[in-house]
């Protein structure tokens, strides 16, 4: 699939409605706040902020950065490691049963487990993710191998946009802020870093 790809390299674990995914946690997740904003002159435009409460996006605009996180993963599907994204309520799952079982999900003793994503009535906002424990699975040296090779970095993929930046990467230069509503483009038309993630970003 061409669009598991984005354009920073990383390989990312698409959600799509109505599948099921078995995946092996690796190590540990990464938290952080993200803006998606749908821009006036069309089209979405997403950031990272570390400073979630006195934002410059949240103090001019209030929009509320939400919090995700990251992880890498094994895909069962094809065995490669891969980027699982996701909102909050799937990591609260991993977090439940390591506290009932005291073992970590991505640590050397954890598990594999299968992540369904059900969307109700085909209604995306209503998108639930539940998270089911399948096994423990040590890792195996082949994947000891390629999770010593193959990890991806989540503090380089998310990493922050400057204060002084952020703005203009929401929402666009002022050239495109001004640029004439009736030229709006389509979302499929948009730069690459938002047109193959758009419907795996959102933050249902």
């Amino acid at each position: 699939n061409k669009n598991d790809k984005s354009n920073n390299g990383a390989k990312y674990l698409k959600l799509e409605p109505g599948k099921s995914y078995r995946i092996r946690p690796v190590f540990k997740p990464h938290l952080f706040y993200k803006y998606f904003v749908e821009r006036p002159q069309g089209g979405f435009g997403q950031a990272i902020t570390d400073q979630p409460d006195s934002c410059v996006i949240k103090k001019k605009y209030g929009e509320m950065a939400k919090q995700r996180f990251a992880v890498n993963i094994i895909d069962r599907a094809d065995q490669s490691i891969k980027v699982l994204e996701g909102p909050m309520s799937i990591l609260k799952q991993f977090a439940d049963w390591a506290s009932a079982t005291g073992t970590d999900p991505g640590s050397k003793d954890g598990g594999e487990f299968a992540l369904r994503v059900e969307c109700p009535g085909n209604d995306r906002k209503k998108t639930k993710y539940i998270v089911s424990f399948i096994n423990y699975t040590p890792f195996t040296d082949d994947e000891k191998a390629m999770i010593k090779s193959g990890m991806h970095d989540l503090e380089a993929i998310y990493k922050a946009t400057p204060q002084d930046q952020i703005e203009s990467k929401v929402y666009g230069s002022e050239e495109d802020q001004q640029s004439d509503v009736s030229k709006k483009k389509p979302v499929a038309s948009q730069s690459s870093s938002n047109k193959s993630q758009i419907s795996y970003y959102l933050d249902f």
